[in-house]
């Protein structure tokens, strides 16, 4: 345990954790993730995970975490349900127990969790794992919910872990809460095994709340270094200055140095891999990562955040060999088959995508971000009325959701429905104001139905929000030359090659305006750099057509001399 701020030694003598008595009518899913959001919190520092808010005396609030999660010395903050961030003041750890109590201090009134009874947990009671996790695609962690079921309780549990169940557990979800149907905190979610001999199944392991009730008297800090005792306060992003006044200058304020530092676990290099990776440093979480593998190269979360700072370097390949990896170690997780699909797709796989994206949806039906992608692939493809059955079954699933209306927009402008694209697509900026490629699909829309000023003010929204959209500068010198405006189209088209110097239909739209502008110079020369660039992408017939123009203007040329 690597976070060694002090309790007050009188804090736990006097605060009671009540255990609650099982209520007999369970909730539903939606009732349990909405009181479990009331009381998650994300840690960010020096590791990364999940924890509980269980406590709170006047402005000092208490949170239970893994001791691995902040396994290593620094600085750490707790994100609070509301956004809000709080630098952690203290912290202490339970000897024996992947268990750590945090304190942070906010005027604020959060949630506190409610205990339920973890000795009446017997196999095929459902859980609820939930927790922040960082998943392919995402800039930030989101917020998990897992359905699950007890499987077994470990008679002789290493470091507290005695329940054994089968909810999806992502990495970053460690410390996060376990529940029961009651929206009761049962466990503490922390660990990932693969059984010996399994067909692949992996099973999450967690720390009855139990356990924690009757050890809480045991808790202590760390032996720290002199220099450690620093007794300066350290920046607090909330407006909390008179409070932070009040504490008591003796105690540590930053994170302690110890001596008789422990090994670390696969699972606390995962945590450090995830803070890495949080600050951008990719490259060191993958380091992270690759040290929990020597530690147990059978991880299946290891392999799953590798793959995720993969992807934000944008090496999709190798993203893609370590999510072979988790599905080969978890067959039975859509989670798995999912971002794996998302990588075939970057890598232009599309029908491999497809196959996976159809095995996670077969495993999860209701996976509305499955649907979403196939149903994109398959826009695509031109299948057009697969991707509408597709992103209408993410729209049922998820009524709110903005990529599936934006999608859906594509899927009927491919049906040459214009006007229910338009419909779509303005339910998606509805959705997100920000979206740029909705703005330019509904331009897009709008310009088939030749209403052309609506088409030239979605292009502007567009480039305005996204000054690098190539295709909204393509839409818009569209518009432009429509409305006669050469001069705007030109500029228009000059900016696309600036952006993406590729783009070869750019050059050869650019060419036929230099042409009627009379300037055949200029405009031989954009042709021959489409002509070239179609030929590189093996479009044969445009780059006939390109080399066609240039045959004509030099002809021309010819004659006039």
């Amino acid at each position: 345990m690597k976070c060694s701020y002090a309790f007050p030694a009188a804090l736990f003598g006097a605060a009671v954790v009540v255990i609650q008595p099982q209520l007999t009518v369970a909730l539903s899913s939606k009732q349990v993730s909405d009181i479990a959001k009331q009381f998650t919190v994300r840690i960010d520092g020096e590791g990364i995970g999940s924890g509980i808010i269980f406590e709170r005396k006047g402005d000092r609030y208490f949170v239970l975490t893994n001791r691995h999660v902040v396994y290593r010395d620094g600085r750490y903050e707790i994100l609070a349900p509301d956004g809000d961030r709080y630098p952690v003041y203290y912290s202490q750890e339970l000897p024996g127990l992947d268990l750590a109590v945090l304190e942070f201090i906010s005027q604020k009134d959060y949630s506190t969790a409610k205990f339920g009874n973890s000795d009446q947990l017997t196999e095929g009671i459902t859980v609820y794992a939930v927790g922040w996790a960082k998943i392919p695609g995402l800039d930030q962690p989101s917020y998990q919910f897992t359905k699950g079921d007890i499987r077994s309780r470990l008679q002789k549990p290493d470091e507290g872990y005695a329940l054994v169940y089968d909810n999806e557990a992502i990495p970053g979800m460690s410390g996060g809460p376990l529940l029961d149907e009651n929206g009761l905190v049962v466990g503490i979610n922390g660990r990932a095994t693969t059984p010996e001999g399994s067909t692949g199944t992996v099973l999450r392991l967690g720390i009855p709340i139990n356990v924690f009730v009757a050890a809480k008297g045991n808790l202590r800090t760390p032996a720290i270094t002199q220099e450690s005792t620093n007794t300066q306060q350290p920046n607090n992003t909330q407006q909390q200055t008179n409070t932070q006044q009040q504490t008591n200058t003796q105690q540590p304020t930053r994170i302690a140095t110890r001596t008789g530092k422990q090994q670390p676990s696969a699972e606390s290099l995962i945590s450090l891999g995830g803070a890495e990776a949080q600050k951008g440093d990719y490259q060191g979480a993958i380091a992270a990562y690759k040290q929990a593998l020597q530690i147990n190269p059978s991880h299946p979360d290891a392999y799953f955040q590798r793959a995720v700072a993969y992807y934000d370097l944008k090496n999709y390949q190798a993203a893609f060999e370590d999510l072979n990896q988790v599905v080969r170690l978890t067959p039975n997780s859509p989670v798995a088959y999912m971002n794996r699909g998302l990588t075939q797709d970057l890598l232009q796989r599309n029908q491999e995508a497809i196959k996976d994206y159809s095995k996670a949806i077969s495993l999860n039906p209701n996976y509305a971000a499955a649907y979403l992608n196939r149903g994109a692939i398959k826009n695509e493809l031109q299948d057009y009325q697969g991707g509408l059955s597709d992103l209408n079954q993410a729209i049922n699933l998820k009524a709110d959701y903005a990529l599936a209306y934006l999608n859906r927009g594509d899927s009927y402008i491919g049906l040459k429905d214009y006007k229910r694209a338009i419909a779509d697509l303005d339910e998606a900026i509805k959705l997100q104001p920000n979206n740029a490629l909705a703005y330019s699909r509904r331009g897009f829309a709008y310009r088939q139905l030749q209403d052309y000023k609506k088409a030239a003010l979605d292009y502007n929204m567009a480039i305005g929000i996204r000054p690098d959209l190539a295709s909204a500068y393509f839409g818009r010198a569209f518009v432009r030359r429509r409305l006669q405006d050469q001069q705007g189209a030109l500029a228009d088209y000059s900016k696309i090659i600036s952006i993406s110097p590729k783009f070869a239909e750019a050059y050869y739209n650019r060419g036929l305006i230099y042409r009627d502008l009379g300037d055949n110079q200029k405009a031989i020369i954009d042709f021959q750099k489409a002509a070239n660039l179609y030929q590189q992408q093996r479009k044969s017939e445009y780059y006939q057509d390109a080399l066609q123009r240039i045959r004509e203007l030099e002809t021309q040329k010819a004659v006039k001399n």
